[in-house]
């Protein structure tokens, strides 16, 4: 009889844990990146794309009237394959008759840091830092 017992313990565990691995790999949120693999640095391109999924899934409005521009030292000679381990990145306003606003004036919206381990984060003007976005 124990070991009957001692039997269906172990059964018991083992349904528990198996159960509990598969239903913590199905709490997992879709990540923007796949962290299985070791990324150290990433491009202009990529980090764009990641900063346009991360705005698109915290429904950032108006993303059609928005145009991004690289920030940064010597931004605009910046090779299309340069890679790095952060970008920077401003979200201008776009002035037109679709969008609204005074075409003769540009604002910056909001300030983004792209980071190679795929963490987005938003330039806080107010305490003068990023922070996730």
């Amino acid at each position: 009889m124990n070991s009957f017992k001692s039997i269906s313990l172990v059964i018991l565990v083992v349904s528990l844990t198996a159960c509990h691995s598969a239903s913590q790999s199905e709490q997992m949120i879709n990540p923007i990146v796949d962290n299985s693999t070791v990324m150290t640095d990433i491009t202009k391109q990529t980090a764009f794309e990641l900063l346009l999924i991360a705005l698109k899934k915290h429904r950032v409005a108006d993303l059609d009237c928005l145009k991004f521009r690289l920030e940064g030292n010597k931004a605009s000679d910046i090779a299309e394959d340069t890679i790095a381990a952060v970008w920077d990145f401003a979200a201008i306003e776009i002035h037109d008759e679709t969008c609204g606003g005074d075409p003769e004036i540009t604002h910056v919206r909001d300030r983004y840091q792209i980071s190679s381990d795929g963490s987005v984060m938003v330039y806080d003007v107010k305490n003068a830092h990023y922070q996730p976005l």
